[in-house]
Order: structure tokens, then sequence, then C-alpha cells
């Protein structure tokens, strides 16, 4: 087989797995570039998805014994109590406490969709490499996604939450099959029919464009295809990878490193600056992969928990990457989604990639949200900015007035707006402006106060305005010509 270029991440991957790996805790450590801004490597931790993750890699390269020694610290590290919240799910961090019997709060004592991302972790172990693993073991892991499934509360995964709801359905069939169970076979199906319905009604999943949940949505559509537990599931998901595969395809453009946005959930602003899941699909699909990922790819690389995903991705490929179309951005060319009385506008053209969303009240994942992105050429090399909202923000509705000038109008509570600019670079900030490189954005009102923060990835700007409402305009002046900008 000839080389490919993702082959690079892929063995950059497995020097990464051999350095974190714990011998004695028989765990992968916590990486120091997992929040770069707070080392958290410096307090020993081991993380547990990323052992199930790594076990995966293990299996793949013929190192049974490590992957059996993992997935058996996994197991260990699961919740077994039936009857309360938590019941199924998995500890993050092997060192974590258990929740409180009382009070206990979701993502802050457990993360209740660890149920998802490790039962399908193991259920696609299982399928793939079950003849290699000792019987013992297998048993022990089947009867842990028991748990995830029969732990996972009724009613807690809401329609629109699509990456657990994508891999829950598939997960309880997946079991229902495995064990003979009919009445978790259809439980798996009537949530399949919901997603669908929701997904034909609208025309994409409800985690539009993100560069994270893209990427999880990808791998359940690929589980449906590849794993499915019944028809249905392989007809709904390459439904789903088709769909949201042309999308990505559509807006990734390749001289600017990045995806078009607006973003309904995001870590970053540049591919090159984090790994995020849908970079690495993009990676398998062909794109540059200096592009789509962070050119050094180890342990302090921000993110890099999510590059432990891309052995499992390059197992699943043959069911996404044909449906994402790597293009050149000759001629210019616009996406709109709709839902409801949102609507999100991407327009893209040789040096400039804008994206617009309003319509939307964001209430989860808030700090993720970045309903303006503009990622451009400028001078010799590429400038990006978003706008997220602050904690006194309730809502930023964005309008793309035409290809060079955008309007921001942002609504706050209690007569205050925050609003957060994440710069590729420290931005010149004036008395109603803020530029950056050939971007400016131009203030209604005159802010009460501004901090800057610089970080690894990015420069955040924090602007409070002492008044209910503001409007900013961003126009983009004439940047260099050329469709590709240097790396």
């Amino acid at each position: 087989m000839s080389q490919r270029p993702v082959d690079d991440g892929l063995a950059a991957l497995r020097a990464v797995h051999d350095r974190l790996w714990d011998p004695d805790a028989e765990l992968v450590r916590v990486a120091p570039g997992v929040n770069p801004d707070v080392n958290l490597s410096q307090w020993q931790l081991h993380a547990v998805r990323e052992t199930a993750l790594g076990a995966v890699v293990d299996l793949r390269h013929g190192q049974v014994g490590r992957a059996a020694a993992g997935i058996r610290r996994v197991l260990a590290n699961q919740y077994r109590e039936e009857g309360v919240p938590w019941s199924g799910t998995f500890k993050v961090c092997a060192e974590e406490a258990d929740p409180p019997t009382e009070h206990a709060e979701q993502w802050l004592h457990y993360d209740p969709n660890w149920r998802q991302f490790l039962g399908c972790i193991l259920a696609y172990t299982l399928d793939r490499h079950a003849e290699v693993l000792p019987a013992e073991l297998g048993a022990a892991m089947q009867e842990a996604i028991g748990r995830c499934v029969r732990g996972e509360p009724r009613h807690r995964i809401p329609d629109w939450y699509t990456n657990p709801n994508l891999l829950h359905a598939w997960l309880e069939s997946w079991l229902g099959v495995r064990c003979n169970d009919r009445h978790r076979i259809n439980n798996g199906e009537i949530r399949l029919r919901r997603i669908m319905e929701r997904f034909e009604r609208h025309g994409d999943v409800d985690e539009y464009n993100s560069p994270t949940y893209d990427g999880i949505d990808l791998f359940a559509a690929a589980l449906w295809v590849t794993l499915p537990p019944t028809r249905q599931f392989g007809q709904a998901g390459t439904e789903l990878a088709t769909r949201i595969g042309a999308r990505l395809g559509r807006l990734y453009h390749p001289g600017l490193a990045a995806i078009c946005g607006p973003y309904t959930r995001a870590y970053g602003m540049s591919l090159d600056r984090y790994v995020s899941l849908a970079g690495q699909w993009l990676a398998l699909a062909g794109a540059d992969m200096s592009r789509v990922l962070p050119p050094r790819l180890d342990e302090h690389t921000t993110h890099v928990h999510d590059l432990y995903f891309l052995e499992m991705f390059d197992d699943l490929a043959d069911a996404v990457v044909p449906h994402i179309r790597i293009e050149d951005v000759e001629t210019p060319r616009r996406h709109e989604q709709r839902f409801g009385d949102i609507v999100a506008v991407s327009y893209l053209d040789d040096a400039w990639a804008v994206g617009a969303e309003r319509g939307r009240i964001p209430t989860f994942a808030k700090d993720q949200y970045v309903p303006f992105t503009a990622h451009f050429v400028d001078g010799t090399g590429i400038a990006a900015v978003g706008v997220k909202l602050g904690d006194t923000t309730s809502t930023v509705d964005v309008h793309l007035d035409d290809a060079r000038t955008v309007t921001l109008v942002a609504n706050g509570a209690d007569r205050r707006v925050e609003l957060r600019l994440v710069c590729s670079s420290a931005p010149t900030i004036g008395a109603r402006e803020v530029r950056l490189g050939s971007v400016t954005f131009e203030f209604s009102a005159g802010p009460s106060r501004v901090v800057t923060d610089e970080k690894q990835a990015a420069t955040e700007l924090r602007v409070w305005f002492d008044v209910p409402h503001v409007t900013m305009t961003a126009r983009r002046t004439a940047s260099s010509p050329g469709r590709r900008s240097p790396t």
C-alpha cells in the first residue's frame, strides 16, 4: 500500500500513545496539550476514554496484551450502581471522586455522555477484535455495554442533541442484536426514526457545522453503515454521511486552513492550531494534513486527546470519505441552512470565508457557540476572528450584508453586553473599533472595559458595553491577491 499523508498522523498518534501510556496504572496519562493554558499533566491524571481508544490503536498494531490491560482498567472505572443518574457512565479521569449521593450535577460531577462514547468504543472493539481478546474480557465488555444502555435515563437526550442521540440509537440496537433482545432493537430503531425525521425536516443535523461534533456525528454514521444492527441503520447512516460529508467538503476552504462558519460548537478557530475531529475526517479525505491538523502532533499539541480517534476513523473511513469532496475555492460559493427561524449563511471566495448566523438563542454550551467567523488572507499569512457571547449577552444576530460587510446585533441582560472576540493574533484596539489585519469592527457604543487574554491557540478580547444593545459592523478591506496563502 502506498504511503498516504494521513499515515504521518497515525504514526504520530502511535508515538503519543507510547509516551502517554502508564504501564504501572495501565492507563493513558492526561496529556499537557489537553488544555495548554492549564497544564493538567502536572497532577498525573489518567484519561479513561483515551485508554479505550488507545486499546484500538494497540489492537490494530498487534499489542494485544497492552490493549487488554487498558480495557480492564476502563471497565473498572464504570459506575455500576443502579438507579442513580450516573449509572452506567464512566469516570472521565480515573482519579476523580465518585458523584455525591445528594445534589450531584451532570457535567460537574460526572459526564453522562461517556455512556455513549465509551459504550460505542467498546462495542466497536468487540466487533472488530473479539477473536484476539480473552473470552472473559469480551464478556465483561458486553456486560459494561449493557450497563451503558440500561443506565441511560429515558428522556435525558433531547431530539436536538445529535451526537449522543446517534451513538445511543446504534448502541442500543447493537446490544439488542447481540443479546437477541427485540425490545432493545426496537428502541434503537425508534430513536433512529425520530432522528431521521428531524434530519429530513431541516436538511441537516442540529449540531450544524461544528468542527468537533461533525466529527462525532460522522463517526456515528460510519458505525451505522459499517456495523449496522439492522438494515434501517445502514440506509440511514448513508444518508447522514452523504449530507454531512458534502456540507463539510463545501464549507472547507483549503487555502485558509479553515471550515467556514458559523459554528454551533467549536473549541478553536483555526484547524492548524488544535486537533479537531472534523479535521481528521478531512485529512482522511485527502486534504493537506498541514492545513487540517497542527503541524506538530505530540502530547503538547492543543486538544491532542482527540487525536486518539484517528485510528478508529481510519478503519471506518470507507463509510465517510467518499462523501467529502475537497475543492479549491476558484469561484465564490455560498451555503445557507435554516432551522425554523435560525438562518446560517456561509460565504467563501478566494481569500475570505465568513459565517453569519441569526435567530438562535444559545442555552447549551454557550461558550462554544460562534455566530460570526471570518478567515482571510492577510498580507503573507492567514488570519481568523470569531465572535462569541459573553456571560451577560443573550443573543448575537449576524447578517451578511454583502461580500465585504457583516452586521452584528448583540442583546444583553441587565443593560450590559459582553462580547468575546477570538483572534488569531493580537488586534489593534481603538476608541470604538477593533482591527485585525484587513477586518475592522466598528461599535455603535464605546466599550466600558476591554481585557486582552493571550492564549496559546488564540488571543481573546473581552469587551463590555454598559448598554442593552450593541451593533457592530465588520468590514473587510482589500486583501492580498491569490487563492492560496503560505502555510
